[in-house]
C-alpha cells in the first residue's frame, strides 16, 4: 500500500475536528444549552439529531479516508461542501466562519492529494509494480 500523503493526513484530521465540534453542538441542543434553539421540543431534538448524525458522519469519513477509495473521497468532498454552505444560510457569526475555515481547508486538503485516491491499490503486495 503507498504510504498516506501529508495532505491526506491533515484533512483527516480537520475533519476529525469538526466531527467533535458537530457532536458537541448536538450534545449542547439536545441537553437545552444553547440559547439560539427554539425552545419547541421537537425542533430541539431535530437540530440535536442532525448534530450527532453529522458529526458521527464526519467521524466515520475520517476514519476511512486512510485508504485510498475513491468513494469515500467524493462522499468527503460532497458532504464538505455541503456543510460549508450550509455554515453561510443563516446568520454567520464567529462560530461560522471558524467551522467554514476547517471545512475549506479540509477540501483543499482533500484535492491537493486527488491523485492518491485515483490510484489504483498494489494489490502484488511487493512494492513492485506488475
Amino acid at each position: 500500500m503507498s504510504r498516506l500523503p501529508l495532505a491526506v493526513t491533515i484533512a483527516r484530521l480537520l475533519i476529525g475536528l469538526n466531527a467533535l465540534i458537530w457532536l458537541g453542538f448536538g450534545l449542547i441542543v439536545a441537553g437545552g444549552a444553547h440559547p439560539a434553539v427554539p425552545h419547541s421540543a421537537v425542533l430541539r431534538w431535530i437540530m440535536a439529531i442532525g448534530g450527532l448524525l453529522a458529526g458521527a458522519a464526519l467521524a466515520g469519513l475520517a476514519l476511512l479516508l486512510g485508504r485510498p477509495r475513491r468513494w469515500v473521497y467524493l462522499i468527503s468532498l460532497t458532504a464538505l461542501a455541503v456543510l460549508a454552505a450550509l455554515s453561510i444560510t443563516d446568520q454567520v457569526g464567529l462560530a461560522d466562519l471558524a467551522v467554514l475555515a476547517l471545512e475549506l481547508a479540509a477540501i483543499a486538503c482533500l484535492l491537493r492529494a486527488r491523485t492518491w485516491f485515483a490510484s489504483p491499490p498494489n494489490l502484488t503486495g511487493s512494492g513492485r509494480s506488475a
